[in-house]
């Protein structure tokens, strides 16, 4: 996996323009990231990555950046 598909998965997962700054996104500071875009971003997250999240990961998933140190907890390449 790369960076390139985690920012993919964002910007399709919470329909941001694709020239989105994903690296800069935050839960609650991005209008499009509410409680319904957080589940759509992780169903996003564990279908592209044949992943399935744990609750506490669940709610760790609040930035981008975070969202790579998640990843990788699952043995996801980036």
């Amino acid at each position: 996996m790369s960076t390139h598909e985690l920012r993919e998965a964002f910007v399709a997962a919470l329909d941001l323009p694709a020239d989105t700054d994903v690296e800069t996104l935050e839960i609650g500071k991005t209008a499009e990231w509410d409680s319904v875009g957080h589940m759509a971003l992780v169903a996003e997250l564990e279908e592209r990555f044949s992943i399935e999240l744990e609750t506490d990961d669940l709610i760790a998933v609040s930035s981008y950046a975070q969202s790579l140190e998640v990843l990788r907890r699952y043995g996801v390449e980036v």
